[in-house]
This record gives C-alpha cells, sequence and structure tokens, in this order.
C-alpha cells in the first residue's frame, strides 16, 4: 500500500487533508480525508507526520507493507514502523513493514493540552484531574473526533456535539472538532476498541503545530495491557516529536473512575457512554449503558438510571453477549456490586457463564416470590454471606424452608431488638388482618389471593388488602413501596397468603415476623395437614387449613398465642449464621 503526500483544500468553513491511497490488491481505496475546522488553519500541520499512524495501522489490518510519500517526523516515522510491526503481529497480520520516503525535523512545540473528550467516564475523569493541574499540564482544549460512518450518523453527531460544547463552555476551554475517514478503512477489519488510540491521535496531529500534549484515557489503568487502541505498548508509539501522546487517569480503575466522577454534578448529569443506541443519550439497553449504570450503582449513585432512558434490569443484562473483551471488568461486577443490586450482579454472572458454557449453578432465591416489606431473598442472602464471608456467592445445598433440612431464613441479626419489640406491641394494633401479595403468578391472576381476602373481610371484618400485579407487565414493580406496605403490616395483628403446596413461604415469614406480625399460610386441606407435620411444633399453627379460616382466632390474645413461640424460633438463630451454614453444611 502506497499513500501520497498530504493534499490540502479549504471550502471556508473546514479544511481538508486528503491522502490518496494505493495498493497493488484489487481493491480500490478511498483516500484518507480529515477534516478540521477553518478557524484552527494557523494550527494545521502540513506534513505527513499526522497520518503515519492511522495509514501505519490500516496497513497492520490490510496485512500489507506500505510506504508513505512525503515529509514525516522522524520520532512519528519510527513509531508507525514499530505500530505496524506491534499491531500485525497482534493481528495475526503480518509481518508488516512501513517506509517512509523522507523524514524531518518537527518544529517547535505548541503550548496546548489536548484531551479526547466524549463525556464518557473515563475522559471525564481525566477532565476532573487535569482541569486544576498546574500551567503545562492543564487541559486547554477539549479534542472531539466524529467519524460519520452510518446514515444518520450526521443529526446525532451534532447533537452530540451540542452536549460536548455546553460543557467546554461551562468550563471555560475550547472544544476543537475534527473528523475522519479512518474508520471506513478499518471497521471491517477490527473491532474499535482494538483501534482508537491510534485513529484518534493520528486525527487530532493535524492540529499539532498548537499542541504539547495529547491525552488518550483508555478503559483501564496503565499497568494493565489489553491488546486494544490504548494498551500503553500501543500509546508509547504514538505522537511526534514535541507533542508527546500520554495516557490519562493511568492510576485509576474503571471503578475508581465512576467513583470520581460522582463528585462533580457536571460530569454526572452529561455523562454520555451510548454506543450501539444509535442516539445522543443513553439507551439504557446497551452493553456500554448496562456496564456503566453497574459501575454507578456500585459506586453509590443514588440513582444510577438517571440520564438513562431504560432502568438497570437485571433481565436485560442476562440477555447481553458477553465477549473476552469484558474478561478485565468481571471481577469487579460479579464481586463488587452491592446486595441492593444483587439481582443485577447474578445476571452479569449469567451472562458470562453462558457465554463460557458453564451450567447454571443452584441459588437461593432465584425462584421466591419479590419482597414487599423489604429486600428480596437474593438481596438478603447477598447481605448476610457478606457479612460472614466478605463474598455474595456461597453453594445452595438445600433449599430455603422449615421443613427439615431445609436453610432457615431468618431475620438479620442486626434487626432482632426491634423485631422483638413490635411483636410485644402486636396486640395495639387497629386491624386483625391483612393480605398483602403479588396476586400475579406464572403469568395469570391467582384468584386464590382475592378469594382469600374477601373470606377474612366476610368472617373477621376489614383489613388492608394490597395485591400489586399486572398481567401484561409482570415484572412491573409495585405501586406501594416497602415503606408503604410496612406501615400496613405494622397496623396489622396477622398477615394471611394462599399457596397450593410446598413449604411455609420463606420469605412471606420472614417479613410478617421482621414487622412483628403473625404470619398465616393458607392451603389446601391436605398440603396443609402434610405439612404441618413436618414442621417444628412453634411454626406448625402458621399452617392453615382453608377451611379454617373461618375459625381463626385473630384477636390479640389469640394472635399473642401463635406468635411469641415462631418469634422466638425465628430469632433464634440469624441470616448470618444460618445462612453461612447451610452454605457450609
Amino acid at each position: 500500500m502506497r499513500a501520497s503526500p498530504p493534499a490540502v483544500a479549504s471550502d471556508g468553513r473546514q479544511v481538508v487533508i486528503r491522502t490518496a491511497l494505493t495498493s497493488d490488491r484489487d481493491d480500490a481505496l478511498a483516500p484518507l480525508e480529515v477534516r478540521v475546522p477553518a478557524a484552527a488553519v494557523d494550527l494545521l500541520d502540513p506534513t505527513a507526520t499526522p497520518g503515519a499512524a492511522v495509514l501505519a495501522t490500516i496497513a497492520a489490518a490490510r496485512g500489507e507493507d506500505l510506504v508513505i510519500e512525503g515529509r514525516v517526523d522522524a520520532r512519528a516515522a519510527a513509531g508507525a514502523a514499530a505500530l505496524a510491526g506491534l499491531l500485525s503481529t497482534w493481528w495475526g497480520t503480518g509481518p508488516v513493514t512501513v517506509e517512509v520516503e523522507e523524514t524531518i525535523t518537527a518544529a517547535a512545540p505548541g503550548t496546548g493540552v489536548g484531551l479526547f473528550f466524549s463525556r464518557g467516564v473515563d475522559s471525564w475523569s481525566t477532565l476532573l484531574d487535569r482541569f486544576d493541574a498546574p500551567e503545562g499540564e492543564r487541559v486547554t482544549h477539549l479534542v472531539w473526533v466524529q467519524h460519520g460512518q452510518q446514515p444518520g450518523d450526521g443529526a446525532i453527531e451534532t447533537a452530540l456535539g451540542e452536549g460536548h460544547r455546553r460543557v467546554a463552555a461551562e468550563l471555560g476551554l475550547e472544544l476543537v472538532t475534527l473528523s475522519t475517514s479512518a474508520r471506513a478503512h478499518l471497521d471491517h477489519h477490527r473491532r474499535w476498541i482494538d483501534l482508537f488510540g491510534p485513529v484518534l491521535v493520528g486525527t487530532a496531529l493535524h492540529l499539532g503545530a498548537g499542541l504539547r500534549t495529547l491525552v488518550l484515557t483508555g478503559d483501564s489503568a496503565a499497568d494493565v495491557h489489553s491488546r486494544t487502541g490504548a494498551d500503553p505498548d500501543v500509546v508509547r508509539l504514538l505522537g511526534r516529536e514535541g507533542c508527546a501522546v500520554v495516557l490519562g487517569n493511568p492510576d485509576r480503575s474503571r471503578g475508581q473512575r465512576v467513583t470520581h466522577i460522582l463528585g462533580s454534578p457536571l460530569a454526572r448529569s452529561t455523562l454520555q457512554v451510548c454506543w450501539e443506541g444509535r442516539m445522543a443519550g443513553n439507551c439504557g439497553r446497551c452493553l456500554k449503558c448496562l456496564l456503566t449504570m453497574t459501575d454507578l450503582a456500585t459506586a453509590g449513585d443514588p440513582d444510577p438510571a438517571a440520564g438513562f432512558d431504560q432502568p438497570l434490569d437485571a433481565d436485560a443484562v442476562r440477555a447481553l453477549p458477553l465477549g473476552p473483551v469484558m474478561a478485565p471488568f468481571m471481577e469487579g461486577l460479579v464481586g463488587d456490586v452491592p446486595p441492593r443490586y444483587e439481582d443485577v450482579r447474578r445476571a452479569w454472572s449469567d451472562a458470562w457463564d453462558r457465554a463460557h458454557d458453564v451450567e447454571p449453578r443452584p441459588r437461593w432465591g432465584d425462584h421466591d416470590p419479590p419482597g414487599l416489606a423489604g429486600p428480596g431473598v437474593p438481596e438478603r442472602v447477598a447481605t448476610a454471606l457478606r457479612a460472614t464471608t466478605g463474598q455474595a456467592v456461597a453453594p445452595a445445598p438445600a433449599p430455603l424452608g422449615w421443613r427439615p433440612g431445609a436453610v432457615p431464613l431468618r431475620p438479620s441479626l442486626t434487626r432482632h431488638d426491634e423485631v422483638r419489640t413490635l411483636v410485644a406491641t402486636n396486640p395495639d394494633r387497629p386491624c386483625a388482618w391483612a393480605v398483602i401479595e403479588h396476586h400475579v403468578r406464572d403469568g395469570a391472576v391467582d384468584g386464590h389471593q382475592v378469594a382469600l381476602a374477601r373470606r377474612l373481610a366476610t368472617v373477621h371484618g376489614d383489613g388492608p388488602c394490597y395485591l400489586p400485579g399486572i398481567v401484561t407487565a409482570p415484572r412491573q414493580p409495585p405501586v406501594l413501596g416497602p415503606d408503604a406496605v410496612v406501615a400496613l403490616l405494622r397496623a396489622s395483628r396477622a398477615r394471611l397468603w394462599w399457596r397450593p403446596d410446598g413449604d411455609l413461604e420463606p420469605l412471606r415469614v420472614v417479613e410478617a415476623i421482621e414487622q412483628g406480625c403473625l404470619p398465616l399460610q393458607v392451603m389446601p386441606a391436605g398440603p396443609a395437614r402434610d405439612l404441618a407435620a413436618e414442621l417444628h411444633p412453634s411454626l406448625a399453627p402458621l399452617v392453615v387449613a382453608e377451611e379454617a379460616v373461618a375459625t381463626l382466632d385473630l384477636s390479640p390474645a389469640g394472635v399473642t398465642r401463635l406468635l411469641a413461640p415462631a418469634a422466638d424460633h425465628l430469632l433464634a438463630g440469624s441470616a448470618e449464621h444460618d445462612l453461612l451454614a447451610g452454605a457450609y453444611r
């Protein structure tokens, strides 16, 4: 492949630098074009130096030797030759050589510091670091490179540019917008993540006469060799004499960068990470959006979905196809996500296991009903295990429940005193009963919950009834949040729900006891009789045959007679102790 000396032309608004390309192969090559604002023409480097790294990357991707006509800075020429050799070795296309017909000594360095800026996590964190840096290190220019690869990109890039300009104006920095056609030569050969460093730097160096430093931020700390476009071994080969290229944020991991930007309201409110949603904004469903929302949740953002068009959703995460590029992130995603987002943590783990053909492992809570008066089972399990082992993952050799051999789900040790106080004041509550239960199960309305509430109202008088669930939107969260449900339970002496079979529902039992409320599971006569026979004597009365609902004693004294021993039984252990013991029994 041969690259002609760059030709420069202007249309009054933009300066176009066009490098003609020819190849001994059959395919005709379009020229490599870079467009810079006409207002920046005084900063223009008219030599072949800026394009050397981009041309070397194209040659390596094609597996084709390169000759660069025109003058190239000696350092940039050596870097281009080494870059082509490195990339072609990594990519298995080599060996590829680069010949530069004329080398020169670069002009005097400029004075500016340019930062490649996309409003993503990495570039924002670097900008925050360098905004108040000493003279010579402080960012003076935000550099934004456009690519315009698909129809409609123009409108999207216009909208993105408006966001970049608002940030630049807010911070008193100059925004320089350039564009390149490099991706038209490269995207069908390699992933963008493999290419972005040389392409961005090679484009920005066209304004190298005004810059002494270009700051490129990769997706990892400087000691991580990921063989991507910001790998330290790539970055050291970029730049020219008088204009160095350095890695931004070299000491921070991805998670630390996310935490960093949470300290800046401007950074958080203008965050732009979406790369697949085909939009200016954040779709909330692509890999980058879901990864960033998870990182924000891990960093303690109270609303990690703010600025995204969709909430952080475990099902969306679970459906992601995860490739090897995600390997550096998985330790944090699987190990650091807080218990509040345990369903999301599990979803990342599931997606990674599926990508590697790992069989699913039993876990507590995967098939339990969601929590209504507090955390669901996955969050409770993760909280308890992290308190004892520091990890959210443990074996699940037996199911949760109260039958012999099952693992009990008890209140956390930190709540025991509160629970005892609530149990003691149960007789003072105004309502005899409450039915608070999802009435959509397995995609259909479960009429038993409604029938139970009506039966209770007929026999025992009015009581709170809340039956959330929409058949057409089964994952829609309840309108009433946990605080409201807690208030209903604390106004009621007993909480009842229907189950056709199975064990005493572990989550509903612990939710009721935690609010000082008597849990009663109503069942058909046969299953109720069989289950009660298996349970501890203090728990057996919590199983009620449906025919016995009319004769239940829900008076203050009648409830206390059943509640006190049941509460004592649950408080004889703790979530922290019993889940750990159950996992490693």
